[in-house]
């Protein structure tokens, strides 16, 4: 009888510790994990890399008014931004139209948005924004990034059937050029 008691005991025992053991707490802890990214001291400034080149081609000149459209497009715009969060633009600005006999009257030059890309398709920045833009003699905002965005380095191309000229009638033959200029401020627009 005494073996039995014993080993019934035994069985309670254990039935009782069971239960504990397949009750324990779950239990979690929390960690970290850092790095810390340093501005390289030779290449920190935010840089305007490129801007293109813009052919409207030999065309007859009119006596109605026309839009010409561009013949070629070479190069891009290029930002590079190692790490600047306060935000940038592109502006761009444009002389008339001259030739050696005199101005190109009342021409406009038009850039519609150009098409926006990261040279890493993996950036997780936000991209810059394109603008349309009618150049003229003040600056026009082409390109944006607003703070803490365009972090990287972004191009913006523009396809040749998105850029004309609208010459008005009343214009004399001749070889016509503008100066173009592309100007980077370190401030969103």
């Amino acid at each position: 009888m005494k073996k039995y008691i014993g080993t019934l005991l035994a069985g309670v025992s254990l039935m009782t510790v069971l239960p504990l053991a397949a009750q324990a707490a779950d239990t979690s802890k929390d960690t970290t994990a850092e790095i810390e990214l340093t501005q390289d001291e030779t290449n920190k400034d935010i840089t305007l890399d490129s801007a293109p080149d813009i052919n409207l081609g030999t065309n007859t000149n009119s006596l109605t008014t026309e839009t010409y459209t561009a013949t070629s497009v070479s190069g891009l715009a290029q930002v590079t931004n190692p790490g600047n969060t306060d935000g940038w633009h592109v502006a761009v600005k444009g002389t008339s139209f001259d030739s050696s006999t005199g101005t190109l009257r009342g021409a406009t030059l038009s850039l519609a948005s150009g098409e926006v890309a990261a040279t890493d398709t993996s950036n997780a920045s936000k991209a810059p924004v394109a603008q349309d833009v009618t150049v003229n003699t003040e600056n026009q905002s082409i390109l944006s990034a607003d703070a803490g965005e365009g972090i990287g380095i972004f191009t913006m191309t523009h396809d040749k059937d998105n850029v004309s000229l609208n010459v008005p009638a009343g214009n004399s033959a001749g070889a016509y050029k503008s100066t173009l200029t592309w100007t980077l401020t370190n401030a969103p627009s």
